[in-house]
């Protein structure tokens, strides 16, 4: 399993979803659309082949089967947090042939964060276990 690949892929999926939202609910660029869905009470719809569901800090969204889940909230530089799980998640249905190996990704994940792709969301010191990272340019 090529763990960087599927990142680029989650990232992606992501980046689509919300040029979308953006184009279909004329949304600027620079506004963040979790935001925008929070001022504007909107908790679910269907989008083009969107389906989602905002909820706490974040968005769980479905397309052909595959679900991403994500979280968005407003709370640094960086666009997209997740947790392991979701990420998991996320493989497990884009790639229904994989048997996730947990401690293997879980370490592609480590090695992320020690070159620089992903980070950890730290507040007040404390470490969420909460994955970071922008999108691509």
């Amino acid at each position: 399993m090529n763990t960087n690949k599927i990142l680029i892929e989650y990232i992606d999926f992501i980046k689509d979803f919300e040029d979308t939202i953006k184009r279909e609910k004329n949304i600027s660029n620079n506004e963040n659309i979790w935001s925008y869905m929070v001022s504007n009470l909107i908790d679910k719809e269907n989008i083009n082949s969107y389906k989602f569901i905002r909820h706490g800090s974040g968005f769980t969204v479905e397309k052909n089967a595959v679900v991403c889940e994500y979280d968005k909230a407003p709370l640094n530089e960086y666009d997209i947090k997740f947790s392991f799980w979701k990420f998991k998640n996320f493989i497990e249905s884009s790639y229904k042939e994989i048997v996730v190996d947990q401690i293997a990704l879980k370490n592609d994940l480590s090695h992320m964060i020690e070159k620089g792709i992903l980070h950890w969301l730290i507040i007040d010191d404390i470490n969420w276990n909460i994955y970071q990272t922008n999108f691509r340019s």
